[in-house]
């Protein structure tokens, strides 16, 4: 890797939401259609159920999660996210798999980042929404 490319790896890292939450793996630009993708797996080896808040580390699985983020420059990006599923040990529960939680990414089942979101009503309220 030259001084360059390891410069320009560490400004997209510094740029990927929850940057602490995630390992960037592949960053993929799309010249022609102004698109960047960018290709990056969870860190986390445990996580809390949502229902009954027991931590838990058994995976289930993986899956991927794609979001809109915010645009940088003229290129719209695109994160590609492969985050996990998780088993609840806690026998009582009602909820025996659940997914990773992405709290300072997005909220579960969003399209977007709450960065986006934020943007994208802060726009709405100031046209007159």
């Amino acid at each position: 890797m030259t001084a360059t490319a390891s410069v320009g790896d560490k400004v997209v890292r510094q740029l990927l939401p929850g940057k602490a939450i995630f390992e960037l793996e592949n960053c993929q630009l799309g010249e022609v259609t102004h698109q960047i993708t960018l290709i990056a797996s969870s860190r986390r080896i445990t996580a809390q159920c949502p229902l009954c808040q027991q931590q838990t580390h058994r995976v289930h699985s993986r899956y991927e999660r794609k979001l809109t983020d915010l645009p940088w420059a003229n290129y719209s990006i695109t994160l590609q996210l492969r985050v996990y599923k998780f088993f609840c040990i806690n026998a009582l529960c009602k909820r025996r798999i659940f997914t990773e939680r992405l709290d300072d990414v997005a909220v579960p089942w969003a399209r977007k980042t709450t960065r986006l979101a934020e943007k994208l009503m802060a726009i709405g309220k100031r046209v007159g929404w």
